[in-house]
């Protein structure tokens, strides 16, 4: 019973599949590779928590660990020990949002012009900008929205869990996240953002996502060179199997996908499949 169970199972592939989102999965295993040894470094000092309870933050970790896998998640993710949501710290990214109100200054707008990242002799993005009377009025309205959004969703991936999403088995909580695509859709978008926003948001420990698509970070302080705009680094090389081509074909995508094979932007022949 248990190998059946396991023969059955959705993999994460297929839980992001359902989602339409299969060709970020695609390209996500080997770009993610330079990220993990700061990732892990980052891991040592962890910010409190400002809007989830203890319970509610181990759901949230670990349904977007299940979406955005990293090596202690997923066979794949190890063997080319990419960091996901866990290293990048996404669950304090999405607490910080639901909690912005209860930060000093709201926790909405990070300031600027730059961080201290590429030379820059302070990072001016750790000031985040007061809200305008109108801003303020229409940003504690979305979170009013998101807060209880967020709680039904724990209860509900714990009922459909047994009990505890947290403690379920990666295949008990791959086949809830694929049951319950509203939670799941909600879930998913928070988590790339957190992957992939400015750090100071609180997501994107390190800037591991980052350095997961070999992208330097803002670079205001450093500027691009005339020679790095006017040149392209090359084309952005995604490999989309044929499952993923069906979903895309689901949405209505698939000329698109074709005509960008075409050009030598994606690695698909016109059937589909690998090219060799």
């Amino acid at each position: 019973m248990a190998d059946q169970q396991e023969q059955h199972k959705p993999s994460r592939r297929h839980v992001v599949a359902a989602a339409g989102l299969a060709p970020l999965v695609s390209l996500a295993p080997p770009a993610l590779r330079r990220g993990a040894a700061a990732a892990a470094e980052a891991a040592t000092t962890q910010p409190e928590f400002r809007f989830f309870t203890a319970h509610e933050a181990a759901v949230i970790k670990a349904a977007a660990a299940r979406l955005v896998p990293g090596p202690d998640d997923d066979p794949t993710e190890k063997l080319y020990n990419s960091p996901g949501a866990t290293e990048a710290g996404v669950v304090y990214y999405i607490d910080h949002m639901l909690g912005a109100f209860s930060f000093k200054v709201p926790k909405i707008f990070a300031g600027g012009p730059w961080s201290d990242r590429h030379g820059g002799h302070e990072n001016y993005m750790k000031h985040f900008v007061p809200l305008a009377p109108r801003q303020r009025v229409a940003w504690k309205k979305r979170i009013a929205q998101l807060q209880p959004a967020y709680r039904k969703a724990i209860k509900q991936l714990d009922a459909a869990a047994g009990g505890d999403f947290s403690k379920a088995s990666t295949s008990t909580q791959d086949q809830v996240l694929t049951n319950l695509g509203d939670v799941r859709d909600l879930i998913f978008g928070h988590t790339i953002e957190g992957m992939y926003s400015v750090p100071e948001y609180g997501g994107n420990r390190n800037g591991v996502g980052w350095k997961g698509v070999f992208w330097p970070g803002d670079s205001q302080r450093r500027g691009y060179t005339a020679h790095e705009v006017a040149n392209s680094d090359g084309p952005d090389v995604v490999v989309l199997t044929a499952t993923e081509m069906a979903v895309l074909g689901d949405l209505g995508l698939v000329a698109a996908v074709r005509r960008a094979g075409r050009r030598g932007l994606l690695g698909v022949n016109r059937l589909g499949r690998h090219d060799a």
